[in-house]
């Protein structure tokens, strides 16, 4: 039997679950509830703190894993009642799930997932005061670093985009792009992935050659895929290109939705390899980067990250 998982973060407790929940236990997968069961909290919270974050479907029950996640996305976004840490727990179960699933199975399904899941994110951060500083102050599973970085980027690039008015259809895309912009990195050899917790000013001329080819499969996993657009595509192969041609792509212009993704990327990934708060490597940053991008869209970052509390 094949299985795809399904953050744990996305499953309320005392509500009957319309699939079979299976977990990996001991190099297999053992039938942890039964559809039509209730989870009780106690249970759910215990699975938690065992730092359980998958759950695991049966391939066949995917439709209704779709449905509940569309409905679970819907209530964490507009329902009235909840906090801001619930909303966020919800949103980036889902986002969380979809990139996992565009990892193994990019189909058409998985990708209207993952544009549900970057709409959500966008519209509990636009709802919810300082949502957006409360999602960069959490702490993830380091197994979860890349969907953690990936999440960061979505969020800051998309709230970026907002601020210099760029098309909503290219907001969207952006969006989109940013949840998985990074699935490449496990295609790359298992002593290359370590390099992604490095700051790539810091890469030797073979670090950086090796690392850049994450791109390229990005790229590669999304390309001739009829409902992937070519904005999204190219977003997603240009995320470390900068306007001084040190990318894989060596490209010196981007567009404008291209630099807010690229330098957002950069900017999460300063804060990845130095295990610090945005606060305290922003001036190092704006120091380092000032040519790499444009000057104006370094100083409305400033004024988003102001915006947001990331600065304080």
């Amino acid at each position: 039997m094949d299985f795809v998982p399904l953050r744990i973060t996305t499953v309320k407790a005392e509500k009957s679950l319309t699939f079979d929940l299976y977990i990996f236990f001991k190099d297999q997968y053992l039938c942890y509830s039964s559809k039509g069961n209730i989870l009780s909290e106690e249970k759910l919270e215990k699975l938690i703190k065992q730092d359980v974050a998958d759950f695991f479907i049966p391939f066949d029950q995917v439709d209704n894993v779709t449905i509940f996640l569309d409905k679970a996305l819907k209530e964490a976004t507009y329902a009235e009642g909840l906090g801001t840490e619930e909303r966020l727990d919800v949103v980036e179960g889902v986002a969380a799930t979809s990139i996992e699933h565009m990892s193994e199975n990019p189909n058409e399904a998985n990708f209207n997932m993952t544009k549900n899941a970057a709409t959500g994110l966008r519209e509990v951060i636009r709802r919810n005061p300082h949502a957006l500083k409360r999602l960069f102050g959490k702490k993830g599973h380091e197994s979860d670093l890349i969907i953690k970085h990936s999440l960061n980027v979505c969020a800051l690039a998309t709230r970026l985009a907002e601020h210099l008015k760029l098309p909503e259809d290219e907001i969207e895309d952006l969006a989109t792009a940013a949840l998985i912009h990074d699935i490449g990195i496990t295609k790359l050899s298992i002593e290359d992935v370590p390099l992604f917790e490095k700051d790539k000013d810091d890469f030797s001329p073979d670090e950086r050659l090796r690392y850049g080819q994450h791109t390229n499969s990005s790229a590669k996993i999304l390309s001739e895929k009829p409902f992937i657009s070519k904005r999204v595509e190219n977003l997603i192969l240009n995320h470390e290109e900068d306007l001084r041609g040190t990318g894989p792509q060596k490209l010196t212009k981007l567009t404008p939705s291209e630099e807010c993704l690229s330098l957002c990327n950069a900017f999460d990934k300063r804060l990845i390899s130095t295990n610090q708060k945005p606060s305290e490597i922003y001036k190092s940053f704006q120091v380092d980067y000032i040519g790499r991008y444009n000057l104006e869209l370094i100083q409305r970052f400033e004024l988003v990250l102001k915006e947001e509390g990331l600065l304080e």
